[in-house]
């Protein structure tokens, strides 16, 4: 949803909260944010279904990370206060509703739905335990890599990438991490290899 539609919304939603029910003017309102909800639904499901297919007919091997997207999107628990003891710091709920509410916009867990049906046994799942930690040039793996959030720099040869871009290749690589330790993913000899077709 755009900055435009969420501003749109945000105003609909208020407008029935101030409205009567069942009056006409509820139903308009509730009318309004039904379409505005449906065209972003849309709009995600449009780009789902054209990504998958081109990632689908562009690839014999497609690599994604095997993310557990409900427990990403849970409410955050509250924190005590280290300063004062029995008190909680307050709940961080709104910059975590933001998170969730980006990550469920992104519709992650549709497009691998639809990229193993139009893919069937070409779409590989990597556990993402210790991928952004490990270098992908050298295979070192140690949590100081990561020099923040954002960048990646390694201990033991100095390269330095963005840290997603780092984890990206790992996965595309079919790296699994382990403890510290790279094992590479095993592709079974007795599958046969599905070629792709252009249309």
């Amino acid at each position: 949803m755009s900055d435009r539609e969420r501003e749109r919304l945000k105003r609909w939603q208020r407008r029935l909260a101030l409205c009567k029910r069942g009056s006409a003017r509820h139903q308009r309102a509730k009318a309004a944010i039904a379409k505005l909800h449906a065209r972003a639904a849309d709009r995600r499901q449009d780009w789902v279904e054209k990504t998958s297919t081109d990632l689908a007919r562009r690839f014999d091997i497609i690599r994604v990370e095997d993310l557990h997207i409900i427990a990403m999107v849970k409410r955050p628990k509250p924190k005590p206060d280290p300063g004062q003891s029995g008190r909680l710091l307050p709940n961080r709920r709104r910059t975590k509703a933001g998170l969730n509410r980006g990550i469920l916009t992104n519709g992650w867990g549709e497009l691998v739905r639809r990229l193993e049906h139009k893919a069937p046994g070409r779409v590989e799942k990597i556990n993402p335990a210790y991928t952004s930690q490990t270098c992908s040039v050298c295979g070192h793996c140690a949590p100081a890599n990561r020099e923040s959030q954002a960048v990646f720099r390694c201990v033991a040869c100095g390269h330095r990438a963005n840290a997603d871009l780092n984890a990206a290749i790992n996965i595309a690589a079919g790296r699994v991490v382990s403890a510290g330790r790279e094992m590479p993913v095993r592709i079974s000899p007795k599958r046969e290899p599905q070629l792709t077709t252009s249309v």
